[in-house]
């Protein structure tokens, strides 16, 4: 019976102190996973480069035709040469400007002091596309219609962006 007793008391002060861990633990992981989430958040939503201007170094960045296929692929490569700061913020940031899915295969040069925008805007269809609609509108009314409709197109688009963002 004694024995019974001293294993019942061990047991019992064994779960007092994993009752008074536990909140210490808790604490301990939603700190370290909420800094975690506003580093992602802070490299989402804020424009800034890996280095400053006179820091900065260049980099020949192969995009594959598979790694095309996905921003998040490409951001793996982007951050394994320190292009950017995470692979996650910059599929997120392709989904929200659009860019997802536009994405070229090729070589590109890149800087480190470029956003995570001016990357995407240099290595999508979106820059082809700005590009041919700026040089090709000398003559004629169907370019300028087609560049009307473009430019309507891209106002509504932009409209509907920020009504998603509550900002109208």
């Amino acid at each position: 019976m004694k024995k019974d007793n001293r294993e019942a008391g061990i047991l019992e002060t064994l779960i007092g102190v994993l009752m008074d861990a536990l909140p210490i633990v808790c604490a301990f992981f939603i700190v370290t996973w909420a800094g975690a989430a506003y580093t992602e958040g802070y490299g989402l939503f804020v424009q800034k480069g890996m280095d400053r201007s006179g820091s900065a170094h260049t980099e020949i960045v192969e995009v594959t035709e598979e790694e095309a296929s996905s921003a998040l692929a490409v951001g793996r490569v982007l951050e394994k040469q320190d292009l950017i700061r995470s692979r996650f913020a910059f599929a997120i940031k392709s989904k929200l400007s659009g860019y997802d899915g536009l994405i070229l295969p090729g070589q590109y040069v890149l800087s480190s002091d470029m956003t995570a925008e001016e990357i995407l805007q240099k290595i999508s269809t979106k820059t082809a596309k700005a590009g041919t609609e700026s040089g090709g509108a000398a003559a004629g009314g169907e370019d300028e219609q087609e560049e009307g409709s473009r430019s309507r197109e891209s106002d509504d688009a932009e409209k509907e962006n920020k009504d998603v963002w509550g900002q109208y």
